[in-house]
């Protein structure tokens, strides 16, 4: 059958007529049909390019895949560096617990360190305390020292004994060289020792009280022996003892040398006080003449002002020599006395000059 040609159209392109198809037989083999081919060329052509668009495809494909490959696909990098980061953060968490724990140790370091100043300064302060304590306490010990020395320098040898207990002096003075046995009056030695000690207790320690106490031993006071023979008519009976006990005698001894110091050495009365002890406190268990005595405590007035700067100590005067003639001194003629230039005279003022008119 020879096929029909139809001319070229407006495009170009040449159309066939169709041919008409013979009806298929049942008992043929169908074979697909394959689309026919608008241009009616070659279609291994078409065939070429599908496969290399599908080429194409399948090289764009790959090289896709081979750059998104490190983001798909587990990389033993990516996996290292992973580890790494969680490192890095657990060292920083380790780091920060760790600054945290060290703040808190700072924050108690502060609080201890504020509190060991505050012991510090306590403990600075109770030692300045301490250090002033100490140097007073061996300032009184000067003072009392050189009170002591002051009044040891009027006491005569062998008069007495002189002692520091604490603050406080005490001098000593036997009983023989102030009062006879069973008596309390001064006898004149006995004014003259308690003299000189008044001198250095008004010039030398006027800030320092004075108390007498009187001291005996364990002996009954002497009592007058009854008479053998039987008094005689209208003979007056035998004297009283003056004192019942040694209470009596140690009071009145001490209260013989207060008013001495007071009446006859002037002393201030604020500064005295007697003191009677009987045979009660004696300082020796066999030796009685040494617990018969008179001891004078010079205690610390805490009414005197604070001692100021030590002055020159008076002499007192030898009370056993008389004193010496002052030498003869001779007469020094006065200087003639100068006589006052005498006083300019005014001078005269100038009559005034009248003008005429």
């Amino acid at each position: 059958m020879a096929r029909s040609e139809r001319g070229p159209t407006d495009s170009g392109v040449v159309l066939h007529e169709k041919l008409p198809v013979p009806t298929s037989r049942d008992s043929e083999p169908r074979v697909p049909k394959r689309p026919s081919h608008p241009g009616g060329g070659d279609r291994g052509g078409a065939s070429k390019a599908l496969y290399a668009i599908l080429g194409a495809a399948v090289l764009a494909g790959g090289a896709v895949g081979f750059f998104l490959r490190p983001v798909v696909a587990p990389d033993a990098r990516v996996a290292e560096r992973t580890a790494e980061r969680d490192a890095a953060n657990d060292q920083l968490k380790a780091q920060v617990e760790r600054a945290d724990q060290l703040a808190k140790r700072g924050e108690l370091a502060t609080t201890a360190k504020v509190e060991l100043e505050q012991k510090l300064a306590a403990a600075e302060q109770a030692r300045a305390d301490l250090t002033a304590k100490v140097a007073g306490v061996e300032t009184k010990a000067k003072d009392v020292e050189g009170d002591k020395a002051k009044i040891a320098k009027t006491l005569e040898r062998g008069a007495g004994t002189i002692s520091v207990q604490g603050d406080a002096i005490h001098v000593q003075i036997s009983e023989a060289l102030l009062f006879r046995p069973s008596d309390d009056q001064l006898t004149p030695r006995g004014k003259q020792v308690i003299g000189k000690l008044a001198f250095a207790l008004k010039s030398d320690v006027p800030d320092r009280l004075v108390w007498v106490e009187g001291h005996t031993d364990d002996q009954p006071v002497a009592v007058a022996p009854a008479a053998k023979k039987p008094l005689a008519k209208g003979a007056p009976p035998p004297a009283a003892p003056r004192f019942a006990t040694n209470w009596e005698l140690s009071s009145a001894r001490a209260l013989e040398v207060v008013h001495y110091l007071q009446d006859t050495a002037k002393l201030e009365p604020a500064r005295l006080a007697a003191l009677a002890f009987s045979q009660y406190q004696p300082v020796s268990k066999t030796n009685k003449a040494a617990n018969r005595r008179i001891e004078l405590v010079l205690a610390p007035d805490p009414r005197a002002p604070v001692r100021a700067a030590p002055a020159a100590r008076p002499v007192a005067p030898a009370a056993a020599k008389p004193l010496a003639p002052p030498p003869a001194v001779k007469a020094v003629p006065a200087p003639p006395k100068a006589t006052p230039d005498p006083a300019p005279k005014p001078k005269s003022k100038p009559a005034p000059v009248r003008k005429r008119p």
